[in-house]
């Protein structure tokens, strides 16, 4: 197999494998970017309150973008701001008992979901493909 086909399968399973995790999403008027910041907040355990920083670091997107995103959080009370004790400039979110369920339900079905998919593949074979997707990985960041 030629190394641009087998680069383009695998961005076809990857694409593919986000388009199926995305119908959950949608079902519960999530995106993306929306179900990553719930998600930040939500290993920010026993707080449940993640900075702008730790945002942007983990979601990788713009400031700007971060804040429209945790605006439409906010309108829907899945998160609420709270006062930063070191940067008061600093804007952190915290996740509220609506978003903390909706986040743990999205996560279990997106778990469950993976478990599905991966389940054609033996133990040694996910091995093998968690080894060669890290490898690869680390092709693309020294390029």
């Amino acid at each position: 197999m030629a190394d641009a086909a087998l680069l383009g399968c695998l961005i076809g399973v990857a694409a593919n494998m986000d388009a199926v995790g995305l119908v959950e999403l949608k079902k519960h008027g999530l995106t993306q970017t929306e179900h990553d910041v719930l998600a930040c907040a939500r290993r920010q355990t026993p707080s449940f309150i993640a900075t702008p920083g730790k945002l942007l670091e983990e979601v990788r997107i713009t400031s700007g973008a971060l804040s429209i995103c945790i605006n439409r959080l906010l309108e829907r009370g899945l998160v609420r701001r709270v006062s930063s004790e070191e940067d008061q400039r600093s804007k952190p979110i915290q996740l509220t008992g609506s978003g903390i369920a909706l986040i743990d339900e999205v996560t279990e079905y997106r778990f469950n979901l993976a478990g599905t998919i991966v389940k054609v593949l033996s133990a040694t074979e996910k091995s093998t493909l968690k080894s060669l997707l890290l490898k690869l990985q680390g092709a693309i960041e020294k390029s």
